[in-house]
Protein backbone atom coordinates (compact mmCIF):
# COMPACT_ATOMS: atom_id res chain seq x y z
CA UNK A 1 0.00 0.00 0.00
CA UNK A 2 2.82 2.39 0.86
CA UNK A 3 4.44 1.71 -2.55
CA UNK A 4 1.22 2.64 -4.33
CA UNK A 5 0.95 5.91 -2.42
CA UNK A 6 4.59 6.76 -3.26
CA UNK A 7 4.00 6.07 -6.98
CA UNK A 8 0.88 8.21 -7.00
CA UNK A 9 2.68 11.04 -5.17
CA UNK A 10 5.60 10.81 -7.60
CA UNK A 11 3.30 11.00 -10.62
CA UNK A 12 1.32 13.83 -9.05
CA UNK A 13 4.55 15.76 -8.38
CA UNK A 14 5.61 15.34 -12.01
CA UNK A 15 2.21 16.54 -13.25
CA UNK A 16 2.38 19.62 -11.02
CA UNK A 17 5.91 20.39 -12.22
CA UNK A 18 4.86 19.94 -15.85
CA UNK A 19 1.86 22.24 -15.35
CA UNK A 20 4.09 24.92 -13.82
CA UNK A 21 6.50 24.75 -16.75
CA UNK A 22 3.65 25.00 -19.28
CA UNK A 23 2.05 27.99 -17.54
CA UNK A 24 5.40 29.75 -17.14
CA UNK A 25 6.14 29.40 -20.86
CA UNK A 26 2.66 30.55 -21.85
CA UNK A 27 3.00 33.90 -20.04
CA UNK A 28 1.94 36.72 -22.40
CA UNK A 29 4.53 39.34 -23.27
CA UNK A 30 4.22 42.82 -21.84
CA UNK A 31 3.22 45.55 -24.26
CA UNK A 32 6.22 47.84 -24.63
CA UNK A 33 7.82 50.45 -26.88
CA UNK A 34 11.58 50.27 -27.46
CA UNK A 35 14.39 51.48 -29.72
CA UNK A 36 13.20 55.06 -30.06
CA UNK A 37 15.08 57.20 -32.60
CA UNK A 38 14.61 60.88 -33.47
CA UNK A 39 16.15 62.95 -36.24
CA UNK A 40 15.71 66.68 -36.88
CA UNK A 41 16.34 68.17 -40.33
CA UNK A 42 16.55 71.87 -41.13
CA UNK A 43 14.00 72.73 -43.84
CA UNK A 44 12.68 76.01 -45.24
CA UNK A 45 10.91 77.82 -42.45
CA UNK A 46 11.70 75.40 -39.65
CA UNK A 47 12.52 71.80 -38.79
CA UNK A 48 11.26 68.43 -39.92
CA UNK A 49 11.18 65.89 -37.10
CA UNK A 50 11.22 62.14 -37.81
CA UNK A 51 10.68 59.75 -34.89
CA UNK A 52 10.37 55.97 -34.80
CA UNK A 53 10.09 53.20 -32.23
CA UNK A 54 9.33 49.49 -32.08
CA UNK A 55 6.22 48.06 -30.39
CA UNK A 56 6.30 44.53 -28.97
CA UNK A 57 4.00 42.39 -26.84
CA UNK A 58 0.72 43.62 -28.35
CA UNK A 59 -2.35 41.44 -28.75
CA UNK A 60 -3.36 40.05 -32.14
CA UNK A 61 -6.73 38.94 -33.40
CA UNK A 62 -6.74 35.84 -35.56
CA UNK A 63 -9.46 35.50 -38.15
CA UNK A 64 -9.45 32.98 -41.02
CA UNK A 65 -5.73 32.35 -40.56
CA UNK A 66 -4.86 36.07 -40.66
CA UNK A 67 -3.30 37.86 -37.67
CA UNK A 68 -4.41 41.46 -37.16
CA UNK A 69 -2.73 44.02 -34.87
CA UNK A 70 -3.87 47.61 -34.29
CA UNK A 71 -2.05 50.31 -32.35
CA UNK A 72 -3.12 53.92 -31.91
CA UNK A 73 -0.41 56.43 -31.06
CA UNK A 74 0.15 60.05 -30.14
CA UNK A 75 3.37 62.05 -30.04
CA UNK A 76 4.22 64.79 -27.54
CA UNK A 77 7.10 67.24 -27.81
CA UNK A 78 8.83 68.69 -24.75
CA UNK A 79 10.73 71.90 -25.47
CA UNK A 80 14.02 73.09 -23.91
CA UNK A 81 12.02 75.25 -21.46
CA UNK A 82 10.06 72.11 -20.41
CA UNK A 83 6.84 73.12 -22.18
CA UNK A 84 4.84 70.05 -23.24
CA UNK A 85 3.13 70.19 -26.63
CA UNK A 86 0.68 67.29 -26.55
CA UNK A 87 -0.66 65.45 -29.59
CA UNK A 88 1.75 67.12 -32.00
CA UNK A 89 1.17 64.01 -34.13
CA UNK A 90 -1.10 60.98 -33.98
CA UNK A 91 -1.91 57.96 -36.04
CA UNK A 92 -2.86 54.30 -36.34
CA UNK A 93 -0.70 51.31 -37.18
CA UNK A 94 -2.92 48.57 -38.61
CA UNK A 95 -1.19 45.44 -39.89
CA UNK A 96 -2.37 42.02 -40.99
CA UNK A 97 -0.27 38.98 -41.82
CA UNK A 98 -0.54 35.25 -42.45
CA UNK A 99 1.99 34.76 -39.62
CA UNK A 100 2.12 36.09 -36.08
CA UNK A 101 3.42 39.66 -36.02
CA UNK A 102 6.50 39.97 -33.79
CA UNK A 103 6.79 43.75 -33.79
CA UNK A 104 5.34 46.90 -35.32
CA UNK A 105 7.23 50.05 -36.21
CA UNK A 106 5.62 53.33 -35.24
CA UNK A 107 6.74 56.24 -37.43
CA UNK A 108 5.97 59.91 -36.92
CA UNK A 109 6.89 62.85 -39.10
CA UNK A 110 5.95 66.46 -38.44
CA UNK A 111 7.29 69.99 -38.87
CA UNK A 112 7.87 72.77 -36.41
CA UNK A 113 8.45 76.35 -37.51
CA UNK A 114 11.46 78.61 -37.05
CA UNK A 115 10.06 80.12 -33.82
CA UNK A 116 11.25 76.98 -32.01
CA UNK A 117 14.67 77.69 -30.54
CA UNK A 118 17.77 75.55 -30.78
CA UNK A 119 18.32 73.28 -27.80
CA UNK A 120 17.57 69.93 -26.22
CA UNK A 121 14.11 68.54 -26.86
CA UNK A 122 12.37 65.34 -25.88
CA UNK A 123 9.89 63.32 -27.92
CA UNK A 124 7.34 61.13 -26.12
CA UNK A 125 5.59 58.42 -28.13
CA UNK A 126 2.45 57.04 -26.47
CA UNK A 127 0.79 53.96 -27.92
CA UNK A 128 -2.30 51.96 -27.11
CA UNK A 129 -3.02 48.37 -28.12
CA UNK A 130 -6.52 48.75 -29.58
CA UNK A 131 -7.31 45.07 -28.85
CA UNK A 132 -6.54 45.17 -25.10
CA UNK A 133 -6.51 48.91 -24.30
CA UNK A 134 -3.04 48.46 -22.73
CA UNK A 135 -0.74 51.43 -23.18
CA UNK A 136 2.99 52.09 -23.25
CA UNK A 137 5.30 55.07 -23.77
CA UNK A 138 8.87 55.71 -24.74
CA UNK A 139 10.92 58.92 -24.58
CA UNK A 140 13.94 60.05 -26.54
CA UNK A 141 15.97 63.23 -26.22
CA UNK A 142 17.35 65.02 -29.26
CA UNK A 143 18.97 68.33 -30.12
CA UNK A 144 17.93 70.96 -32.62
CA UNK A 145 20.96 72.85 -33.85
CA UNK A 146 21.90 74.64 -37.03
CA UNK A 147 25.38 73.07 -36.82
Amino acid sequence: MLKIIRRVMKKLSLLILLALVIFACDKPANFELTNAEVFAYLVDGGWEINATCIAKGFDQEKSNGVYIARLSYTVDLITPDNKKLEYIDEGLVDKSSGEEIEYLQIESQFQIDSTFSEGNYKIVINAQDDNTQKSASVEKEFTISRD
